[in-house]
């Protein structure tokens, strides 16, 4: 690396002369470095002051030659303490050097003397204490903590925060104020006398006083009428002059597309009653009240409460309900009140050759719903249970082990429960034969949106749960669950074997006798058909009833979702 110092001379003709014996080659560098930061003959001014910079230096020069006074500072200046930072050579390692800033401008000839690169710093008095502050809060338009100069009245403070609201209560108002020795001291003022020009009641505040504008507490509960139901902004207005019903609608946004706009129900309240409070209703004729017709547009009170009714039957405006799989014309129809199932099937064209009517799946959505919170009901039980379970003791190897079987069953089912969304099914039982089927005591009313699936026949029987082999077992007319177990491999060594159940294609349920009496029939001498599901639950590892019931639920519930989901495929 090749270097030129040129800072021995100034003269232009030098300096191009120096410069003439380097030769640039290609792909050379060259770095020109800049001036020094500190310039040896200057001294250097920083922070609360006005002109801050480099000044330069002068032999037997003084602090006051750089601030000769408090107009060089900015304002509320830290009189008692600031510093000099002095260079020294040969390392140029700092020193401070600390002063009274009062003393030196009051008494110049004292001040601090000043050396090349020095460096004066000049700090704000709150940058050694907290600043002046007083808060207001309550029946003002903008409470918050404000910083003061210290010598803030009560007035002052009030419109730093915006001044009153129209609900403050005039005759009072109170300062909290924080003594040295960090007790409180309230004291009250006579806001309106407060707030008055030059006033006496004008008082100077301290430090963290903090002011509290209380609110008129005969104003605090403003009048006010409510208007519900269908209008597009129901809710709770002012009560202001003479407000009508008409006026009210009008405040509301109006009515929507579903409003009954013949009549609307007034009900109004008597304040005189004390507390057994009068009240009645009033029937109101919307049309009139929005005519020309002041006589026939109420004056509303206080307290009034006017509802205006939704048209009857406009929620079953728009209804439908689907229908997929084996029906002629799968689809979405739309239903009027009162409908049925057959008829909304022969809207359809009945169903396809293939339909496995046995089998079909209904949903409604507030099924759904019930059996969501059920499902959500179990997994916070099964949740309490594991904790319940963990702080259990196990010394022993045998419980050890028990304890945490216990805990992996829960852990399994409890991942089944929330892998299987409710379904919302409904057992239904519907004939292939509509003509037979319309109208008898299983041809139910249809909502909205209800849906059908009907699947085609599928030809295998599932067997599920606590099996040597999980499988589907190809069905055979007349053969019962017992057969089609054994197709299986049979229960294993986890199997519950009394608490074994069928759900049939249609989600029906015939089960086994259990310990607290669930489920009743004779399962396993049950024939089967096509679609039915043969499931052997775990047995519960737990010890206690609680955690038996629980299993057998949770167990049930998965199973009905798994059916429900195989349905689906057929």
């Amino acid at each position: 690396m090749l270097s030129l110092d040129v800072s021995g001379t100034t003269d232009p003709g030098d300096i191009q002369a120096k410069l003439a014996l380097f030769h640039v080659q290609d792909r050379d560098e060259i770095h020109i470095f800049p001036i020094a930061t500190f310039n040896q003959d200057a001294v250097y001014l920083q922070g609360h002051v006005l002109r801050a910079g480099r000044y330069a230096y002068k032999p037997g020069m003084k602090l006051t030659d750089v601030i000769s006074s408090y107009s060089d500072l900015m304002p509320e200046p830290s009189t008692k303490y600031a510093e000099i930072i002095h260079l020294n050579p040969p390392d140029y390692h700092p020193t401070v050097e600390s002063f009274d800033l009062a003393a030196a401008l009051s008494s110049p000839a004292a001040a601090p003397m000043l050396k090349p690169l020095d460096t004066v710093r000049i700090f704000s008095r709150f940058d050694f204490e907290d600043a002046p502050t007083v808060s207001v809060s309550g029946a003002v338009r903008h409470p918050g903590t404000f910083q003061t100069s210290g010598q803030v009245h009560f007035r002052d403070a009030v419109e730093l925060a915006g001044g009153v609201t129209p609900d403050a209560a005039m005759d009072s108002a109170q300062i909290i104020r924080i003594l040295p020795d960090s007790s409180l001291k309230m004291v009250s003022v006579r806001l309106k006398e407060a707030l008055e020009a030059d006033s006496a009641g004008d008082i100077l505040l301290e430090p963290r006083d903090r002011v509290l504008i209380q609110e008129n507490a005969f104003r605090a509960d403003t009048p006010s009428v409510e208007i519900a139901g269908e209008v597009l902004k129901p809710g709770r207005y002012p009560l202001s002059g003479s407000l009508r019903v008409s006026d009210l609608i009008q405040l509301a946004g109006g009515f929507k597309r579903s409003a009954y706009t013949e009549t609307a129900d007034l009900t109004r309240f008597d304040p005189k009653a004390g507390e057994n409070k009068l009240g009645e209703h009033i029937e109101v004729s919307i049309p009139a009240a929005l005519s020309s017709d002041v006589s026939k547009d109420p004056t509303l009170r206080d307290g009034d409460v006017l509802t205006i009714r939704q048209l009857s039957g406009w929620n079953d405006i728009g209804a439908s309900v689907s229908l997929q799989g084996e029906v002629e014309h799968p689809g979405s129809y739309g239903i009027k009140p009162g409908e049925h199932l057959s008829s909304v099937l022969k809207r359809a064209g009945g169903f396809a050759p293939q339909a496995y009517v046995y089998g079909a799946v209904f949903t409604r959505p507030e099924v759904q719903a019930i059996e969501e919170q059920s499902r959500s009901e179990l997994i916070q039980r099964i949740r309490g249970e594991e904790t319940d379970l963990a702080p259990l003791p196990s010394d022993d190897a045998d419980k050890k082990a028990a304890k945490q079987n216990g805990m992996q069953q829960l852990e399994v089912m409890l991942g089944r429960l929330q892998e299987r969304p409710s379904t919302g099914r409904m057992v239904v039982r519907i004939s292939a034969n509509l003509k037979q089927w319309e109208g008898g005591p299983n041809d139910l009313v249809v909502r909205n949106g209800d849906t059908l699936l009907v699947p085609k026949t599928p030809n295998f029987v599932l067997v599920y749960g606590a099996v040597y082999n999980q499988t589907a077992i190809t069905y055979r007319p007349g053969r019962n669950a017992h057969w089609y177990l054994a197709q299986a491999g049979g229960p294993n060594q986890l199997a519950d074997r009394p608490a074994i159940f069928v759900i049939r294609a249609d989600g029906s349920i015939v089960g086994g006798q259990s310990s607290d009496g669930w489920f009743r029939g004779n399962p396993l001498g049950t024939a089967l058909r096509p679609g039915d599901m043969v499931v052997v639950p775990e047995k519960a590892l737990g010890q206690n009833q609680k955690w038996k019931t629980i299993m057998q639920a949770a167990t049930t519930l998965s199973s009905i979702g798994t059916s429900a989901a195989i349905a689906a495929r057929f």
